[in-house]
């Protein structure tokens, strides 16, 4: 029967092995990284237009409504979304790699990639959807005066109301914080099989 130390020292040596390279070409692993930058670069295009779309339409409300606690509100809600884009090309633009990486250093690099759209999708919270709050905040209650002023008689309608609306916006925000945990999660996945080639513990 082999002793612990016999294991132990047999395991010791296997772990010392150099690794071998994996099974997979520098050109395969080079359309892999490309692919997935252009589902990232696809995914920015779409939040970049959203972003714009928010801007043009806040432009457009505040030109329309003359309410000043809304427009308020609704330039707020465009400094925010200019941030959310700012910071969106800042943590998780496209990075192209080099063409003429070797495999080892093609491993690395895309795992630098996933690296920074993880992070970029953990930290949702501060730099996408907080930024957006103030000017949204400041919009529903703008809105509530104003129809306050035009029915006062109403006000446990008018509590109800946007006390629900409030429930209805809060539950959306999480999910979306939920659902880019879910894929940072993923991309740590992909991370952790990065690892695996490199050979890392």
């Amino acid at each position: 029967m082999i002793n612990k130390s016999s294991s132990a020292d047999i395991q010791g040596l296997w772990q010392s092995q150099p690794t071998q390279p994996p099974n997979i070409s520098p050109e395969d692993f080079h359309r892999k990284m490309q692919k997935f930058e252009h589902k990232i670069f696809r995914r920015n295009i779409r939040e970049y237009a959203s972003g714009i779309f928010v801007v043009v339409a806040s432009v457009f409300c505040a030109w329309k409504l003359p309410a000043p606690l809304f427009r308020a509100g609704l330039g707020l809600t465009i400094a925010g979304a200019l941030y959310v884009m700012f910071q969106l090309h800042r943590r998780a633009s496209v990075r192209p790699a080099p063409g003429d990486l070797g495999l080892r250093t093609c491993i690395e690099f895309h795992r630098q990639t996933l690296e920074r759209q993880r992070d970029a999708l953990r930290g949702v919270g501060s730099w996408y959807l907080l930024p957006l709050f103030p000017g949204l905040l400041v919009i529903m209650i703008g809105t509530a005066i104003n129809q306050w002023t035009a029915h006062p008689g109403h006000l446990g309608h008018l509590v109800m109301g946007y006390g629900i609306l409030a429930g209805i916006v809060g539950a959306v925000l999480f999910a979306v914080w939920k659902l880019n945990q879910r894929g940072a999660d993923g991309l740590q996945v992909q991370i952790d099989e990065m690892n695996a080639l490199r050979g890392d513990p």
